[in-house]
């Protein structure tokens, strides 16, 4: 006989398993089909009010660019995603073994990392951080 606390940590599992692989079809239809045929994409805001780039510019090529298996191209159009990305997985792990302090360091310097990277792209000693094809 199942205890109903393991039947509610199937279904929550098989609903957050179902809900990742919509979120995650969908955005493969966006970058893969919607993009390439339409050519519409999500403008950054930021950067069509102030002219300047936000530390997720280049975030939709980067993407394209992954699908397309050009792992290079990609790191050129936005660096900073591809430090994050372990830091938020390191991160992640440690704030669900419950270590609060050393998790909360972490994400002060993902925060500071991404204002930083935000900051210095727009300057032009640090031009080549903007978002560049080759």
């Amino acid at each position: 006989m199942k205890s109903t606390n393991s039947f509610d940590f199937h279904e929550r599992r098989k609903k957050r398993f179902l809900l990742t692989g919509a979120f995650g079809a969908g955005g493969l239809f966006y970058f893969g089909v919607w993009l390439p045929l339409t050519g519409i994409g999500i403008p950054c805001v930021f950067r069509e009010i102030t002219g300047l780039y936000c530390p997720g510019c280049g975030m939709t090529r980067l993407v394209i660019s992954l699908l397309e298996l050009d792992p290079v191209q990609a790191f050129r159009y936005n660096m900073l995603a591809f430090f994050l990305a372990p830091m938020y997985l390191i991160y992640l792990k440690l704030a669900r073994s419950g270590k609060t302090r050393l998790s909360g360091v972490l994400a002060a310097g993902m925060v500071a990392m991404t204002v930083a990277f935000g900051v210095l792209r727009n300057l032009p000693h640090f031009a080549w951080l903007a978002p560049a094809a080759t």
